[in-house]
């Protein structure tokens, strides 16, 4: 996985090896900019630092509102450094999200491409968890694409942490604290379940600094919850 900030570093610019296999580097121009699936703490940090870093490089921005539902949609608007103003501690995203069962299917990735090309979009940057497959999907069909992962789940390989992940952690802790102290005065056990989809990040670190009796892990069972 690549992230912004090494695609910068290369002042960037992207290597294509045309069919002959002669090197070709050109410059970025325009990039693109979006946010797609669940929503994750620091994402508006993130649009701030790709707008910013980006401007401050020569490049144009822009934002490409609700996803790829937006993309489809051509909802694309012009981004500048006053469009990130106040936002680095705001929540959820400034760019909006949603789901787009069209960009699923082989002809909707199409449709996002040629549309990428119709507003010379050169590169996409793309922040969040799932939306990987739609960046992969609209790479193999000739758009540049960075990831940056944001989920609160820690679910995206090759990457320490996410965009989301220890903020998450932190706000379930400060809740288990304050149900302990009610269980606790009551002489009961709490059964207490956090968020994570498919991985038990979140449960296992909640579940560590606050002192748990047992952590029930979907990875401990296979993802069973019958056991």
């Amino acid at each position: 996985m690549v992230n912004a900030y090494a695609a910068f570093k290369l002042r960037c610019r992207f290597k294509i090896l045309p069919c002959g296999g002669m090197e070709n580097t050109f410059m970025i121009k325009t990039i693109g900019v979006l946010t797609s699936g669940g929503d994750a703490p620091g994402m508006n940090a993130a649009i701030r630092a790709v707008v910013r870093t980006a401007i401050n490089k020569g490049m144009k921005v822009k934002g490409i509102m609700r996803g790829y539902a937006g993309l489809l949609q051509e909802e694309i608007v012009d981004m500048d450094g006053t469009s990130v103003a106040d936002t680095i501690g705001r929540g959820g995203t400034i760019l909006y999200t949603a789901r787009c069962p069209e960009f699923m299917t082989e002809e909707g990735q199409k449709r996002g491409a040629e549309i990428c090309r119709k507003h010379n979009i050169d590169g996409l940057v793309v922040i969040g968890g799932g939306s990987y497959r739609g960046a992969g999907k609209l790479s193999a069909l000739g758009i540049n694409t960075v990831g940056l992962p944001g989920t609160i789940d820690l679910d995206i390989a090759c990457t320490d942490y996410t965009i989301g992940f220890d903020t998450a952690i932190n706000t379930a802790m400060e809740a288990i604290d304050k149900v302990r102290d009610t269980s606790t005065s009551h002489e009961r056990c709490s059964i207490i379940e956090v968020m994570g989809r498919n991985a038990g990040y979140i449960a296992l670190w909640c579940g560590i600094a606050n002192g748990a009796e047992d952590i029930l892990l979907p990875e401990r069972y296979d993802g069973n919850e019958q056991y």
